[in-house]
């Protein structure tokens, strides 16, 4: 084996772990990612308690993490029965535990600032860390699949930007202080 084919392999089964997890990691850190940004934003209007928001992301990120997980798994082995001729990339299993996972790391970035800054700060801090991972996930998706890499960054921006702006309108709407 020549150095360049050397060179080449690690780079092949880089872009094959990327290719065989990217339904997974998407999935669940875009949903979580999205979701529990909802959640902080509505609870953080509606109650502008860090407590409250606090208790309501943790929850609901891990509830979506293992949520995300079992569904993925479930939809995995249905796929490999309606198919039993083809190979999933990843086995149920697996990709039940890439999606969790990946929907648990998600759902952390937007209670990050929570934890570090006073609730006002931390609103703004969470909404741009959050959008901005958001972007990355999206640019990220677009360099596997060989799409433009800042639509689909744009993409995931506007569809969790959505999701914000319908929890902030309903937290102010339903505020309980």
């Amino acid at each position: 084996m020549t150095t360049t084919e050397m060179a080449a392999r690690p780079a092949s089964r880089w872009v094959e772990a990327e290719r065989a997890t990217l339904r997974e990691i998407l999935m669940g850190a875009q949903d979580n990612l999205t979701n529990v940004l909802a959640v902080v934003l509505g609870v953080s209007i509606g109650a502008g308690r860090a407590e409250l928001v606090g208790l309501a992301g943790l929850s609901a990120a891990v509830a979506e993490a293992i949520s995300m997980g079992g569904v993925l798994y479930t939809a995995t082995r249905a796929e490999a029965d309606l198919e039993p001729g083809r190979v999933s990339r990843l086995s149920p299993l697996a990709a039940g535990v890439v999606c969790a996972v990946a929907a648990l790391l998600g759902g952390l970035v937007p209670l990050a600032p929570f934890l570090l800054l006073p609730i006002g700060l931390a609103v703004a801090a969470s909404l741009t860390t959050s959008l901005c991972a958001l972007f990355v996930l999206g640019a990220w998706s677009a360099t596997v699949t060989r799409r433009t890499w800042w639509r689909d960054g744009v993409r995931l921006v506007l569809i969790a930007g959505a999701a914000a702006v319908a929890a902030a309108l309903i937290g102010h709407a339903l505020r309980v202080d």
